[in-house]
Order: structure tokens, then sequence, then C-alpha cells
């Protein structure tokens, strides 16, 4: 026969309620306790609170500085309008003192070019009459006539237009505001329509005449004018006003006229002055035979 083992006692499959269930893994509990919470618990509460915490100090700190630069701004301000007001008074003088001298000046200049003029024509009256004396000296005062009246060294004396030309009434740094073009355009216009002679506000146009733009002022012969612009040009007034209004310069001042209301108006004259240049002088000089 055999054997048969001896059976082994059945394990209870109840435990005590008293004790506690025993996990496979306790032994590495401390590994599986740094897996589960690499980051000690006191960082992650400091780095949920710290957001808060720094941007209040942020935007404490963003308005301690507004705050300083508005005051030294405001600093700034006071003594930068402390300084003009007090240099004011001193700024105005000097632009008084300026003023004065330039207009010393411009007075001065205009009473020499009238003493040059009045030496010229003493001149030309002294060279009349050494040439007056025979026939060849005659015709020689005549040539030199035409030549002087065509260069605008002599004044001239006749029948012709006027234009006088402003800016518009309500005009601005921008629009309505005559500049050194159209007045050349008007002169160009002029002398297109067979004009002899032509003067701005008293300069006499010739082939030497410079009209430029300083500024807002307009130059004529480097002298600064003001509008109204009279405009004087010596022709035959049976045709020079049909001719200018088809010319280029009479189209364009029409066209100001139109569309930035500048004001024009031109009529015909019996009888006009036209000085002569006062800053012309002889430059280049032949002997010729006789």
């Amino acid at each position: 026969m055999t054997q048969q083992a001896p059976q082994q006692p059945t394990q209870n499959s109840t435990q005590n309620p008293a004790q506690k269930p025993r996990r496979v893994d306790a032994s590495m509990s401390l590994l599986n306790n740094l897996m589960a919470h690499p980051i000690d618990e006191g960082y992650a509460v400091a780095a949920r609170t710290r957001p808060k915490d720094g941007a209040k100090a942020h935007r404490s700190r963003h308005r301690i500085m507004l705050v300083a630069a508005t005051l030294v701004l405001g600093f700034l301000l006071a003594v930068a309008a402390s300084q003009n007001y007090r240099s004011a008074p001193e700024a105005e003088k000097q632009r008084s003192e300026l003023i004065d001298r330039i207009n010393q000046a411009d007075d001065r200049l205009t009473g020499l070019r009238n003493h040059q003029s009045d030496l010229a024509d003493e001149v030309r009256r002294l060279q009349a009459s050494g040439l007056s004396n025979d026939s060849t000296g005659a015709a020689l005062q005549q040539k030199l006539d035409d030549l002087e009246l065509q260069t605008g060294a002599i004044s001239v004396t006749g029948p012709g237009l006027k234009a006088v030309i402003d800016d518009a009434k309500n005009a601005d740094s921008k629009e309505g505001r005559l500049l050194d073009v159209d007045l050349q355009q008007l002169v160009n216009g002029l002398w297109t329509s067979g004009a002899e002679a032509v003067s701005v506000n008293g300069h006499r146009i010739t082939s030497l005449t410079a009209i430029r733009g300083a500024g807002s002022a307009i130059t004529v012969d480097y002298s600064s004018l003001t509008p109204p612009y009279t405009v004087l040009a010596i022709g035959d007034t049976a045709t020079m006003p049909a001719r200018f209004a088809q010319s280029s310069g009479g189209r364009w001042v029409q066209y100001l006229v139109s569309n930035f209301d500048v004001r024009m108006t031109i009529t015909t004259e019996d009888s006009l002055l036209v000085p002569a240049d006062a800053t012309i002088a002889l430059r280049y000089a032949k002997v010729g035979s006789r």
C-alpha cells in the first residue's frame, strides 16, 4: 500500500481585521514616493503663491516708476516754461532789433539804387550831347537807345497792361497763396504777348532778373515783395489782352483764379512808367570801327 502523505493544514482565508494588509512592494515605498512626488510639497506651495505676489510686486514697482517719471517730466516742463518765460522779452527785443536793421538796410539799398539811377541818367545826357554833333553820332545814339531799352538800362513810358494779382482772401500755407512760379508764368505770358518792358512792384524785369521764392515771400531781383503784386507791361493795348489770354501764362493764371480763388484784375492803361533796372551794369565792351 502506498502511504498517503499527511495533508497540510489549510490556511484560513480570512485575515485578522486588526492586521493591515501588507503591500507586495512595501520595501520600495521610498522609491515609489520619490517617483510619485518628485517635487517637495514646500516648493509646490511656493510655486503656487509666487505669481500672485510677484505680479503685485511688479505692478507696485511699475506704479512707482510711472509716478517718478511723471514727476521728473513735470519738473522738466516747469523748468522749460520758466526759462521761456524769462527769455521771451529778450528774444522779442532781439527780433525787433533785427527787423529794424533789415528795414534800415533796405532803405539804404533803395537810396543807393536811386542815386545810381540819377548818375546813369546824367551819363546818358552827357553821352547824347557828345554824339549829337554829326549824323554818325546820332545813328550811334539811336542804336544805344534801342539796346538800353532791350536790356532795361533806361526807363520806358507808354501804353500797356496793368495786372494786379493777389493771394486768395482766406489763403493758408498750402492753398490760395501765390508762389514764385505763378509770378514767373504771369511775366512770361506778358512777354509772349508782345510786351516791350515789364516791371513787378517797381522792379524792372530783364534777362538777368531772378524771380525766386524765399520761405513764404517772393523775391524779385533779390528784393522781397509782399502781395498784392502789380505787374506793368508796356506794349500794344489792341493786341496784348487777347494774346495774353491765349498764352500759357494767361491760362495758368486763369486756372489759379478758377480753382484756388486767387484774385487778379487786368486793365489797359494809356500811360505807364516802367523804371530802369537800377542794378544793371556794364560788364563787357568792345571797341568797334567807325
